[in-house]
């Protein structure tokens, strides 16, 4: 099972790792290197007898003083202890404790959620009292996607709020074992050095939300979604938004700009080409590919389109031409690279291109050269708005009609260093049809400051038929329906400020849309994700018809990991299960991250868990009846073979079984019968088995919790392997 490790709790061991800095602390630190222990050992008491032990100890450019304290087994095993303590105010900053040895494998822990809260709460308020007062818990886990099902840490995070206003980056972090409840890691991010903006100058809401209709908001678009697998996505319109990483300076009601991260698009590119071997008949997908390849563009021909546009001549190198071709037509492109060194100049470039195969359009190209690499010494001879010009003019030239159907989208230029000294402006233009912006289709050129010259085109642009926007709902109303579920909130966050050449840090207080994510259906007003399913508001399961069940506690436990969702009040614990059900639940206590995507839109989602029950021959195809009961005997049947040991439940004629019902057992069932039983899985309390009994929902969510205990260790299947050729009596 994997470590969650946070990653600040990382960053602090790296530094404390690597610092170079002094052993000794400077002589105007608060403390040194023994009270630090000092502080370290009475705020988590570990027994470090046997360890190895080193420590370092920097100054940030920030001010803090920390003194970083780490721990290693001596057995070399890989545990540690890491500590972090702040030299000027002698805090607990960061602890993080590795343990090497095997986590247990059983899902249900063995304290609750709420046990582990109490220590996390007690170590916070203990440690820094305080900061604790001020910070509020939130969950983490709100989308459904990020239930904490598989991982054996209970996770907790505190964050500050000043004068009630939300401050995420500053918060109290830990990390409790669910089923030890230590606390296996803490971590304080807290800035009390820099300024805090006052929030009585914030502007209004009613301010700021024009700002954001204004500057920012949300547009009317097009858009792809996925709703089945066996066809093309399909188009919609949206309303979604122009900018999501822009939020609102509250005080000054300008735009904040985030740091521009220009990452490399990667294309892939598959090498290969076409042959008929004698005697040979394709099928018809091989044969569609083999058609297609006959329309495609010769290699030559791709190469001299594509150097119309980049410079290559007799002095550079071609390192690869690969053509790649597939079933659809407008996926088949050739892609190209060359190569230029010249070691005694010192200087270099490289160049990257691929070319549509059918139409002989460039879709992109890049090139990396020595002229025009960043100069920590260089100057910029052209400004943005003159590579603007140059990259218009550009587009103009290689794609006239295409650009002319686009818009201009702003992008943020705000790189780490001299803002005087930016390399290159990547300009990006998205489509529009019908007065309607495409987001998903746009060409964008890079143009270098130094150069004046376009060092990387891209082209993404589809044929799709555009709906015309009817019957959708109006802007106005979008922007009712945006704020009422996710209104501009005011929160402070940590910003970088890139005024001056040396970077600092500053703390803004900003208006941005709270928890927002997905899209609004133009036509049915929903807010919808990227599949076109609704988005479901994650409110926590509460079921008012469970109080006092027998069961109760089963039926919450399967909600809290995800395994039940329901928007209903009521779960009808005493109801019959059905089949579909049943093969629902099992398939999400067995793969938790799955979350199946209808086939086709005529599908419904249980055909996908009976598809993977199939599949993992723990349900037989014939035995597929989705609106039956399930019997004791078929659910302990189904969650056996879940577990991997229906081959040893197979052997029934070596089991002997003392239920009082025995003889209603049939030998092939004898087997799952008793490994059920014996694991715990199934609940015989009055001496009979009760094969044929039709399970409830309530008991059905007992018997996955008894599935869910099941330590699934190599250790337990050879046990489980031992018992099975022994007599088992219940």
């Amino acid at each position: 099972m994997k470590k969650v490790i946070s990653v600040i709790a990382m960053l602090a061991i790296l530094a404390g790792i690597m610092s170079t800095g002094p052993i000794s602390a400077s002589a105007d630190n608060n403390i040194e290197l023994k009270e630090a222990l000092e502080i370290a050992k009475a705020a988590f008491n570990f027994d470090t007898t046997n360890y190895d032990f080193n420590s370092s100890y920097s100054e940030t450019q920030y001010g803090k003083k920390l003194w970083y304290l780490n721990w290693y087994l001596k057995t070399g095993s890989g545990s540690s202890i890491n500590i972090t303590v702040d030299a000027a105010n002698k805090e607990i900053v960061n602890m993080y404790q590795w343990e090497n040895a095997p986590a247990p494998t059983n899902i249900i822990p063995k304290h609750t959620k709420e046990e582990a809260l109490k220590v996390a709460e007690e170590l916070a308020s203990r440690l820094h009292p305080v900061k604790f007062k001020e910070a509020r818990l939130i969950d983490e886990y709100r989308n459904n996607l990020f239930r904490p099902y598989n991982n054996d840490l209970y996770n907790f995070s505190f964050i500050r709020k000043i004068n009630g206003i939300d401050f995420p980056d500053n918060f109290i972090r830990i990390e409790v074992d669910k089923n030890t409840l230590k606390v296996r890691s803490f971590n304080l991010d807290w800035d009390t050095v820099i300024p805090i903006p006052d929030s009585k100058k914030a502007i209004s809401t009613e301010a700021a939300k024009k700002i954001y209709e204004e500057e920012l908001g949300i547009e009317l678009a097009y858009q792809l979604i996925y709703p089945d697998m066996n066809k093309d996505p399909e188009l919609i319109l949206v309303y979604n938004q122009k900018y999501s990483d822009r939020p609102i300076d509250a005080i000054t009601g300008e735009i904040v700009t985030q740091p521009y991260y220009n990452a490399m698009k990667e294309m892939a590119a598959g090498g290969g080409g076409f042959y008929d071997q004698a005697g040979y008949v394709p099928t018809p997908q091989e044969q569609k590919v083999i058609d297609n390849a006959e329309k495609y563009i010769s290699r030559e021909k791709a190469v001299e389109i594509l150097k119309k546009y980049v410079p290559v001549d007799s002095s550079y190198k071609m390192n690869d031409s690969s053509l790649y071709g597939g079933q659809k037509m407008e996926d088949a492109a050739w892609s190209f690279s060359w190569s230029f060194n010249d070691k005694e100049k010192n200087t270099y470039s490289y160049i990257y291109g691929t070319v549509d195969a059918v139409t002989g359009e460039v879709k992109s190209f890049s090139i990396s050269s020595s002229e025009n690499e960043f100069k920590s010494n260089g100057v910029p001879k052209y400004t943005k708005e003159q590579c603007r010009k140059i990259a218009e003019d550009f587009l103009k030239n290689i794609q006239p009609a295409k650009f002319s159907t686009s818009e201009y989208r702003e992008q943020n230029y705000e790189i780490y260093g001299d803002p005087k000294n930016i390399p290159s402006y990547s300009m990006n233009y998205i489509r529009r049809e019908n007065g309607i912006s495409v987001p998903f289709n746009n060409l964008s050129a890079t143009v270098s400051t130094y150069t004046g010259k376009v060092t990387s085109f891209y082209m993404n642009w589809q044929n799709l038929d555009f709906p015309e926007a009817k019957g959708i709902i109006s802007m106005s109303d979008a922007y009712g329906k945006l704020y009422k579920k996710h209104d501009l909130a005011l929160k402070y966050a940590r910003m970088h400020n890139y005024e001056r050449f040396n970077e600092s840090t500053v703390i803004k207080l900003i208006y941005m849309l709270d928890d927002y994510y997905g899209m609004i259906d133009a036509k049915s007003g929903q807010f919808i994700d990227y599949n076109g399913n609704p988005v479901k508001d994650d409110n926590k399961i509460t079921f008012t018809d469970i109080d006092g069940h027998k069961y109760e506690n089963d039926i919450k436990l399967l909600a809290e990991l995800g395994i039940i969702d329901s928007d209903e009040s009521k779960f009808d614990p005493d109801s019959k299960i059905s089949q579909k059900y049943f093969v629902k639940l099992l398939m999400k206590a067995t793969q938790p991250d799955y979350y199946p995507i209808p086939y086709a839109a005529s599908d419904s989602e249980y055909d996908r868990y009976y598809d993977m029950a199939i599949m993992q021959n723990i349900l037989a195809k014939k035995d597929k009846n989705p609106e039956a009961s399930v019997t004791r005997m078929e659910a302990s049947k189904m969650t056996i073979k879940a577990l991997g040991v229906g081959f040893v439940a197979d052997l029934g004629s070596i089991f002997n079984l003392n239920f009082s019902d025995a003889s209603n057992i049939t030998s092939e069932n004898k087997g799952y019968a008793a490994i059920a039983t014996a694991l715990g899985i199934v609940d015989v309390t009055d001496g009979s088995f009760g094969p044929n009994h039709e399970l409830t929902k309530a008991e059905a969510a007992n018997l996955l919790i008894g599935y869910l205990k099941v330590e699934k260790t190599p250790k337990d299947s050879q046990v489980l392997e031992i018992q099975a050729v022994m007599p088992i009596a219940k």
